[in-house]
């Protein structure tokens, strides 16, 4: 009996003293942000908020109870739910503006060899010559002319210039004959290669872009990914995001190098929550995907796959059901039946995917490409009887009123996200879609339907003085200057796409919001975003003060 007696007093003891989830312990990181307007949703306010251990623990407490917590003064300054970037390609553009060229702003082959010759000088003599950032008015009127410049600049060293939307690339002599490509080289559905009397101008379009890459990704160094990747992560979290979507890839090529992201974390040095995927071109490529389940950390996690189902909207691509003009119907990058191959075949691979228990995100701009996801979406809900991963449109240019409808009946597990920036970067379209191009982007229609949506960039094609989040809200609450063809956002529509709608792309479910039990993911501005007249917002106003990623400090303005 003294057994057992003395054996109650121990486990009393030790049941009063072990650290419960709600009472905080001595090694915990207690934090008390207060002295400013602190928004705990897009529209909600909270007097203070208490961290702990990077966590929302409570709102509106008494701060002489805790006078343990080390106190974040916002000296009067506005507080939101960290702002997510739900698509973007940070790791790839940090590599190619980091090594490479800065080719934005170039629009012929006189500017791009231009902005080549000093780079081509000051690289060493056997690396690969990267460059990014151009855009063309006509890809298809890319000629020999126009590679032989290219030629002059780089030599004998292979060069990949890539284009601001992804979607293309331009390569030098060097590179095809190191890829062995010819005019007889089979492409990729969806893909091209430039061709003038027989023989190859180097313009590779859309899928075509696979052809050399490999070959040429083996060349990169890893450190020079890895420093080119955490100046383009810093400088995002300066512009008031705190998470984002890393596609890490491209139309016909993958950029996959999560491993870096996750060396950054454990050295302390990553400052942005990453969700990222994997891009697949056909059926086998989602086994190779569900390789990178089980790895996910506190910062870093696999969201699951990207696919592409159509072309670039700017580079006249999208995949519509009317004729564009140029005399088609923009391209299609996969096939909705096993007309191409079971490997081809879209709804083979939404159903692998569900298999899994992954997302996906796709890329449809036109009302065909996004005609055939849903599709396949609804087949796959026949077979399975429900969905149970997060597919997420993305762009979305040219949905129609049905589609639209049909995607509400997916339950929350078909979402979107939106650039706004387009209806200012893409603004000459109309060289493509004529009359319909102020259709593109109804991004207000589809925030009314009560769809959940996303916000977001797709850096590079926005490019930088786009990205911060305050020209964010500049482009999609005037109309990116035209509110007569785009519906203005509110202010608060945009926080919210920034935040709940990003994190509903995500399929988390700890960020998004400042609620207790979520992630203190903060950004701070030197001004309320909701007092701020709208034609004072621009990329430096209101000024980020200092962004926080699970209550660490990762940005500060001082």
């Amino acid at each position: 009996m003294k057994k057992i007696k003395s054996s109650l007093c121990i486990f009393l003891v030790v049941l009063f003293l072990w650290p419960f989830p709600g009472n905080a312990t001595e090694r915990d990181s207690i934090q008390l942000f207060t002295n400013g307007s602190i928004y705990v949703d897009e529209e909600k306010k909270a007097d203070n908020l208490l961290v702990v251990n990077g966590v929302v623990r409570a709102i509106n407490v008494s701060v002489q109870q805790h006078k343990d917590a080390s106190i974040i003064d916002l000296n009067g300054s506005a507080a939101y739910p960290g702002f997510i970037d739900s698509h973007a390609h940070l790791m790839e553009s940090g590599y190619f503006f980091y090594v490479g060229a800065n080719l934005i702003g170039c629009t012929d082959a006189n500017s791009m060899a231009k902005a080549l010759e000093d780079k081509v000088k000051s690289a060493p003599e056997k690396r690969t010559i990267l460059g990014a950032g151009f855009s063309l008015r006509d890809y298809d009127n890319w000629s020999l002319e126009d590679l032989a410049k290219i030629d002059e600049v780089t030599g004998n060293r292979p060069a990949f210039l890539g284009d601001k939307l992804g979607h293309n690339a331009v390569v030098n002599t060097a590179a095809m004959e190191l890829a062995g490509l010819t005019p007889s080289t089979s492409v990729p559905i969806g893909g091209k290669m430039g061709m003038e009397d027989g023989r190859l101008t180097g313009m590779l379009r859309e899928s075509a872009m696979t052809l050399p890459w490999n070959k040429m990704f083996a060349k990169f160094d890893d450190e020079d990914i890895k420093a080119g990747t955490l100046i383009m992560l810093k400088k995002w979290a300066s512009l008031g995001y705190t998470g984002a979507v890393d596609l890490m890839g491209a139309t016909g090529l993958r950029f996959m190098m999560p491993e870096l992201f996750y060396e950054m974390e454990k050295d302390g040095t990553l400052p942005l929550r990453i969700n990222y995927c994997y891009t697949i071109f056909n059926l086998s490529d989602v086994d190779d995907a569900a390789k990178y389940r089980g790895n996910d950390t506190d910062m870093v996690r696999f969201l699951g796959c990207k696919i592409f189902v159509d072309g670039a909207f700017a580079g006249g691509q999208a995949w519509t059901s009317w004729q564009n003009l140029q005399g088609g119907h923009g391209i299609a990058e996969i096939y909705t039946d096993d007309a191409g191959g079971r490997e081809k075949n879209l709804t083979r691979i939404v159903e692998r995917v569900e298999d899994y228990g992954m997302n996906m995100h796709y890329h449809v701009q036109g009302d065909l490409a996004i005609e055939a996801v849903l599709d396949a979406l609804d087949k796959v809900v026949a077979k399975k009887g429900k969905l149970t991963g997060v597919h997420t449109l993305i762009h979305m240019a040219f949905p129609s009123d049905e589609q639209i409808e049909r995607i509400k009946k997916f339950d929350g597990h078909v979402v979107a996200t939106v650039q706004p920036a387009f209806w200012s970067v893409e603004d000459d379209t109309a060289y493509y879609y004529g009359e319909h191009n102020s259709q593109a982007y109804p991004i207000k229609k589809l925030i009314d339907s009560k769809i959940s949506v996303g916000i977001s960039t797709d850096f590079s094609v926005s490019p930088p003085e786009y990205s911060p989040a305050t020209m964010v809200i500049r482009v999609a609450t005037t109309g990116g200057g035209d509110q007569q063809i785009h519906l203005p956002l509110s202010v608060r529509e945009v926080i919210r796409g920034l935040t709940t709608g990003s994190t509903a792309t995500t399929s988390r479910n700890d960020t998004g919001v400042l609620y207790p039990g979520y992630k203190a993911d903060i950004v701070v501005y030197d001004q309320d975003l909701y007092y701020v007249p709208l034609d004072n917002f621009s990329k430096d106003n209101p000024k980020v003060l200092a962004t926080y990623v699970g209550g660490r400090q990762v940005y500060s303005a001082a």
